[in-house]
Formats: structure tokens, sequence, C-alpha cells
């Protein structure tokens, strides 16, 4: 009888700490939070606009045969000299956001122990467990102009460059010229589209055995007119550049911003290359929306520094001199007005998430 009592009297001892174990990991509201010393340090964020440019490189390596272009096959204007000319063919415009050395402030109290971070220190959340999420490294890579390395135009001509010798001479050779060389690349193309001609009209002597047959005919024909027709014309390259920029506004309306710059001689410049013309990103706040924001926020200062942004959307356009590359609406932080939240959402009954870019708030929850 006494070891059951001991027995039971040893169960009513561990189920009593087993509860009170229970009620210490239990979430405690804000009031029984333990104060941060010093309070801790966030930031608001600034948002910043990522333009993405796709730019074409096309380029022109002149003939060896150009100054006979005109004369044996009728190409006029045919280059006399190596060209580079750069087209921006797309755009794309995006918002990040990050800290504003602008916005810094400081909670204190037990609200400080609420704070979500971001891996910069942007406020996130408040009494909610908010993920963060790494920004992507964007690398961009600038071209050198190099000039043509070697010999670009390695098959001048299916004949012989020599002569027929002077039957007088026993030693020696006589090459032909650079222009009796060109006559012959000339007579090559015409003939070749005559037989073209001939084989499309049927008239060749031995007919090919199927519609299959015709085509590979043709296709191999096109590829030697025209590498030959390059001799004299010049031939064309094209490449694909793809390059990032990040610009900043410093939240004065109306400012017109120098993204980056641009040369159809050289491609797509950073901001700092001079030799380009300056392509400028133009921001238009909307005022109307600003002074509704103003004229609603009430100036009350929060007692436990918790801030957030109240952003405007903006007009933004890419502009290349006067043509419009993109535009787009978007909305900015700077544009917009800071405030401060209510104390009565900061007691640990509600949960506040905040948008990364911008700093406004997302969604209000209770717990």
């Amino acid at each position: 009888m006494r070891i059951l009592t001991i027995i039971l009297l040893a169960a009513t001892l561990v189920a009593s700490d087993l509860s009170l174990s229970a009620k210490d990991d239990k979430k405690k509201p804000a009031s029984e939070l333990a104060i941060v010393s010093g309070g801790v340090v966030y930031a608001l964020p600034r948002t910043g606009i990522r333009l993405e440019v796709t730019a074409e490189q096309e380029i022109l390596e002149h003939g060896p045969y150009f100054a006979f272009a005109q004369k044996y096959l009728g190409i006029n204007n045919a280059p006399n000299a190596d060209l580079e000319n750069w087209t921006i063919t797309n755009v794309k415009m995006d918002t990040y956001g990050e800290p504003d050395p602008e916005a810094i402030y400081r909670a204190i109290g037990n609200t400080a122990t609420l704070l979500s971070l971001s891996e910069d220190g942007i406020m996130l959340g408040i009494n909610s467990d908010v993920k963060s999420e790494s920004g992507k490294v964007l690398t961009s890579l600038f071209p050198f102009s190099e000039a043509v390395k070697g010999e670009p135009w390695t098959e001048l001509s299916m004949h012989s460059f020599l002569a027929e010798k002077d039957s007088t001479k026993k030693a020696g050779s006589n090459f032909k010229s650079f222009e009796e060389k060109a006559a012959e690349a000339a007579s090559d193309i015409l003939k070749y589209r005559k037989k073209k001609a001939y084989i499309l009209a049927a008239k060749d002597d031995k007919f090919l055995p199927d519609g299959e047959a015709y085509k590979v005919m043709c296709t191999e024909l096109d590829r030697i007119i025209n590498t030959y027709v390059e001799l004299f014309a010049g031939r064309k390259s094209h490449k694909l550049h793809h390059y990032t920029f990040d610009v900043l506004p410093d939240g004065k309306s109306g400012k017109a911003l120098v993204a980056f710059r641009f040369s159809p001689l050289t491609g797509v410049l950073p901001a700092s290359n001079v030799s380009g013309k300056p392509v400028m990103l133009e921001l238009t706040p909307s005022s109307e929306l600003k002074q509704k924001i103003e004229s609603t926020v009430t100036p009350e200062l929060t007692t436990k520094g918790i801030y957030y942004r109240i952003p405007v959307v903006t007009q933004a356009r890419l502009l290349n001199g006067s043509d419009i590359l993109a535009q787009a609406k978007m909305t900015i932080a700077q544009f917009g007005v800071i405030t401060a939240l209510s104390d009565g959402l900061l007691n640990g009954e509600y949960s506040i998430e905040f948008y990364p870019n911008t700093g406004a708030i997302r969604k209000i929850g209770t717990n």
C-alpha cells in the first residue's frame, strides 16, 4: 500500500512539471515579452528600377572584290570597309527593393521582438513569419570592338591563280591579276545562276529523280552563289547581347535620369562612358494621388518607432532622344509618404506583412 502511494505521488509531480513546461512554451503576448535593450534598427525600402536590355550587333565585312562589284555584277555601293551597326531590339522594366539610407528607424520596447527583417535589414513583417527571398544577381558584359583577325576570306576562287606559262620562258610563274580573279568569280556566279534556272525549268539534259533531289540541288547552288556574291557585296553576321542596368530614383518628381548610353557604332554602354548618347529614364509620379495621401494620413507619431510607406504610382518612360524605347506604370516608394503604424496594432494580437519593394502594407491579420 505504501509503495502504491509513493508511485501515485511521483506521477502527480511529473504531470505538474509537464504542465508548467507546456505553459512556458506557449507564445507570450507583446506585453509579456522581454524588452530589447537599445531596440532594433530596421530600414524601409526604396524602389529601384531594373532595365533588361537586348541589343543586336550587325557586323559587315567588306568583300575582297568590292571594287569590281558594279562592273561585273551590277552591285552598287558595295562597302569598301568593315562596318558595324547596333540596334536596341528589346527592353524590359521591373522593380526591386533595397534599404533606403534616408529611412532608417529604431523599434523600441516589446515590439522590437516581433520584427521580421530581410537579409539587408528591410522590415518585412511584424508578429508574422515572413520569408525573405535573396535577390538574383545579374551580370552585364560589355564586349570590346575588335578588328577581324586573320584572313576572313579563305575561298577566293575555284580556279588556279596561275596563268598559262609563256613557252619561251623556262622558269618562273605568271600570276593572274586581282581583277582577272574577280572576273572569274563573277563568271562562276552567272554560270551557277543559269544552272539553277535550267534545273527549275527542267531543261537540263539529265532529269533529277524526284522533288527532294531538286531541293538539295537548289540549296547547294544557292550556297555556292551566295558565297561568291559575298566576295563582292560583303558578308553579314549578327549577335545578340543582353545587359542589365539598375536605376535608383531620388524621390524628386519629373527628373530624368541617365539609365545607360548607346551608340549605333559601339553599342550599349554604361552611363559613365560619354562616347555614347544618353538613354534617359523619365519618371512622372501621380501628384494628385500623393496629395490625397498626404491629406489623409494623420501626423501622429508612434511611441514604438514603427513606420511604413504609402507609395505612389509612377509613369516611367525610357527615351533615346525623342524615341520612346519602353514605357510602363510602376509603384515607387520614394515618391510616396512615410507614416506611423497605430500603436493599437502592435500589442502582439495582430500580424502585419509588408511589400519588400515598396514598404507598403501587404496584409493585416489576427493571431
